[in-house]
C-alpha cells in the first residue's frame, strides 16, 4: 500500500515577525506601495535625499502601524470591530416586567 506524508499546518495563516493574516497582508502592501511612489517621485526628479527619507519613514509606518493594530485588537479583532460599532450600548424597556411575562393566576395549580 502505498504511504502519503501528511502536511500539518497547511491551512494555518501566514505569519511573518508577529505579524498574521491581514496584519501581514496590510504591511506588505503598504510597503510595495511605499516603493512604487518612491520609484515615481525618483522618475519624476525630486532629490534621492527625499527620496530615501520617504521611503524610510514610509517602510516604518507599514510595520508599525498594521503592528499596533495586531495588538490591540488580536487576532480577529480587526474583523469584528465594525460589528462592535453595531452593537447597543443600553437596552431601553418602557413595559413592566409582569406585562412582558403576563403571570396569570387562573394556570397556577393549588397545592394539594
Amino acid at each position: 500500500m502505498k504511504q502519503y506524508t501528511i502536511y500539518r499546518g497547511i491551512d494555518n495563516e501566514i505569519e511573518f515577525k508577529g505579524l498574521k493574516g491581514r496584519y501581514f497582508y496590510l504591511a506588505a502592501g503598504g510597503a510595495v506601495g511605499c516603493i512604487m511612489v518612491t520609484l515615481l517621485l525618483h522618475i519624476v526628479g525630486m532629490p534621492l535625499g527625499i527620496n530615501i527619507v520617504f521611503l524610510c519613514l514610509g517602510l516604518g509606518a507599514s510595520y508599525a502601524v498594521p503592528t499596533a493594530y495586531n495588538k490591540s485588537h488580536g487576532r480577529w479583532g480587526f474583523d469584528k470591530l465594525p460589528v462592535k460599532n453595531l452593537q447597543p450600548r443600553y437596552v431601553v424597556r418602557y413595559k413592566s416586567i409582569r406585562s412582558i411575562l403576563r403571570i396569570d393566576s387562573t394556570t397556577r395549580t393549588k397545592p394539594s
